[in-house]
């Protein structure tokens, strides 16, 4: 599985309403990027297999923003209208030839006829997307030699804006007429190709030098024509914690953020099923549904608000012509927007390597978190969670969260989809969706339910969109028992509480589904019902001390079978003990000279336990620290200067924390002559 690549421009935070590639007529300003980090596809094909892999071009530092007034209208999270009417995208292609050397071209550098297949299949693409509202016509191609000393793609695309087709696209003059210039390279241009693009304004530019083959080159095009259209990238994001698999809008924040750490850190590219996400060899994924319905393309789709409403919908397949291809849920405690999506192995969608079957794309991000992607079952597709937020400057980006359990129910290793028998709660418990089965052929059964209260949607409301028949009787009523084999562990113990939810059916059948353990609305763990009606899940060791209260809920297969939810369990969660040591620290404790001893906790299970050390002689404290979980329990204490001889009796307490308990040293006898 190929490494791929990180975001290496670091966001900025614009005043004014978007982001723009810097088009001045001087050479020496830089070019704006908006990269498409672009990696070999893990496909078997032999095209694939020969893709270059390159990364983003390192121009931070090289950002403006563009006066707003003429450009592009502001852009929010509820902003969100249909389009109509048939709009004309012409592309102008410029080739350019950025040195008189040949030695430097690239192996396939573009000529007229891949361009002209390049711009029909950027139409094909966008024309499907866009719900056959956006025209993308071939309007000129020229060549230019720019005898440069070397290939800087910032420098080419500055120099060649401002002269070509007869300065059509100097001074923004591109802004509010849909046209586009497409400068493509002749070079590679350093050691990696490089692309990146305008974003908004109702036209725009676009540079790369991946040329315009249809393997890798067209993909890079699909993304960067998505920035000229407005849309952001497309990222996954994962919060750091095993209770909450969602939090507010300002804990997402792009990983490579120089502000403090993110409580829920977004990999900027990282949705490998949206063209604007990563961009992979000989893969043109669709643009997501939050994308193509906040841009007015899709509006098939069903909204569910309000405290207290539970609705059984079912979404088609997002490159189905089925109805109800999105599901859009306002939060009744937060406010904001959720997007829930079916994707399967159909059609452009099946070009992603989200269907490949190879090995996981898994990232660390943040001490024992995981966020994997390329995990979905391809015979049966997957649910995800999406949400738009913005997350640099104005310019809306979409996130599809971690919020799957992978194959070992670790809550924090995650994917970023939901199977058939898991759920999703968002933060604060807003609302929850369960998947309760999924066919690409009949589509993803959800259940919704938002907090609030117990109403349900009045009878007039509107149905559901469904897409296989309801089932002519009356589903086995099913009652789930949840019981404990005992109510107390210790945090970080090996030995932790076993659960068992026991599933009966009205008729006597034997239940099949999936049992989900909640802590309040947090998951803890999903697994199968067995053939005895039993499902087992673990309490993790890792569970924050405290009371928790424990409910289970059976997710039903079939329509056969009916949901069923246990009572609450109660449980506490001690915490673990510890042991603190105190010894001398790297150098002897002598007079008149400045000293240091180190302190050591220890804690069963805990292996970086964390809290306030406080170093006391006589009763009086003479140093305090900090253990921070990159010390392993260990922490330097500087104690002072011992200015008179004699004998010192030194010790250690350390305070505890949420999950470990306080401990106090053995004394340590120091004597100076």
């Amino acid at each position: 599985m190929p490494s791929f690549p990180t975001r290496r421009l670091a966001a900025t935070a614009a005043a004014a309403a978007l982001v723009f590639t810097v088009l001045v007529t001087a050479p020496a300003q830089a070019a704006t990027p908006s990269p498409a980090p672009v990696a070999t596809a893990p496909t078997t094909t032999a095209a694939a297999s020969t893709a270059t892999s390159g990364v983003s071009a390192d121009l931070s530092g090289d950002m403006m923003t563009v006066p707003s007034a003429p450009l592009l209208r502001a852009q929010t999270d509820d902003d969100v209208s249909p389009t109509t009417g048939v709009t004309d995208h012409p592309v102008y292609v410029s080739v350019a030839a950025a040195t008189a050397a040949t030695s430097d071209d690239s192996p396939t550098p573009p000529d007229d006829a891949s361009i002209r297949a390049a711009v029909t299949q950027l139409h094909d693409y966008w024309w499907e997307e866009s719900g056959h509202t956006v025209n993308v016509t071939l309007a000129g191609i020229e060549t230019r030699s720019l005898d440069q000393a070397s290939c800087v793609p910032a420098t080419v695309l500055n120099t060649v804006h401002t002269s070509a087709f007869g300065g059509r696209f100097a001074r923004y003059a591109w802004a509010g007429t849909n046209e586009h210039l497409i400068v493509l390279s002749r070079e590679t241009c350093g050691t990696t190709a490089t692309a990146f693009g305008t974003v908004g304004g109702d036209g725009g530019e676009v540079f790369s030098s991946y040329g315009a083959g249809s393997t890798l080159g067209v993909p890079v095009l699909l993304h960067e024509f998505g920035h000229n259209l407005g849309f952001g990238h497309a990222g996954a994001g994962m919060c750091r914690s095993t209770t909450s698999f969602d939090g507010a809008a300002s804990d997402y924040r792009y990983a490579t953020s120089t502000d403090s750490p993110a409580s829920c850190p977004v990999l900027e590219y990282g949705d490998f099923l949206d063209i604007m996400g990563y961009s992979v060899s000989s893969s043109r994924p669709h643009l997501s549904s939050v994308q193509r319905v906040r841009a007015g393309y899709l509006t098939d789709v069903t909204t569910l608000s309000g405290a207290g409403t539970t609705r059984q919908v079912t979404v088609a397949s997002l490159d189905g012509a089925a109805k109800g291809r999105a599901v859009k849920v306002v939060d009744p405690v937060s406010g904001q927007d959720y997007y829930v999506e079916y994707r399967t192995a159909t059609g452009t969608d099946a070009t992603s390597p989200e269907f490949g079957g190879r090995s996981p794309s898994c990232a660390l991000v943040g001490s024992g978190f995981t966020r994997c992607a390329l995990t979905s079952d391809k015979t049966t597709g997957s649910v995800r969670v999406l949400r738009p937020l913005t997350l640099a400057g104005s310019t809306v980006s979409t996130v599809a969260l971690a919020v799957g359990l992978d194959a070992g129910r670790d809550p924090s290793r995650r994917d970023t989809h939901l199977d058939a028998g898991e759920s999703f709660t968002s933060a604060n418990g807003g609302f929850t969706v369960s998947v309760r089965s999924m066919t690409p052929s009949g589509g993803a059964v959800l259940d919704v339910s938002l907090a609030g209260g117990s109403a349900k949607v009045p009878a007039s409301a509107p149905a559901p969109t469904l897409s296989a028949p309801a089932p002519a009787t009356a589903p086995a009523t099913t009652t789930s028992r949840l019981s404990v084999d005992r109510t107390r562990q210790t945090h970080g113990s090996t030995t932790p509480i076993t659960t068992t939810t026991q599933v009966v059916a009205s008729d006597g059948s034997a239940p099949s589904g999936t049992v989900t353990l909640r802590d309040g609305t947090a998951v803890v763990g999903s697994t199968k019902v067995g053939s005895d009606g039993r499902a087992t899940v673990t309490l993790p060791g890792t569970t924050a001390a405290g009371t928790h209260q424990l409910r289970a809920s059976f997710v039903p297969a079939t329509t056969t079978q009916s949901g069923s939810d246990s009572a609450v369990v109660g449980v506490t969660v001690d915490k673990a003990s510890s042991s603190s040591a105190l010894t001398r620290g790297t150098t002897a404790i002598t007079k008149n000279k400045a000293a240091t001893v180190t302190v050591t906790v220890s804690a069963p299970g805990v292996p970086r336990p964390t809290g306030t050390v406080t170093v006391t002689s006589g009763g009086r404290t003479v140093g305090t620290a900090t253990v921070s979980a990159d010390g392993a329990g260990r922490v330097t204490v500087p104690v002072g200067t011992f200015t008179r001889g004699g004998t010192y009796v030194l010790s250690a307490s350390y305070a505890g924390s949420g999950n470990v308990s306080a401990s106090v040293s053995k004394r340590m006898i120091v004597v100076l002559r």
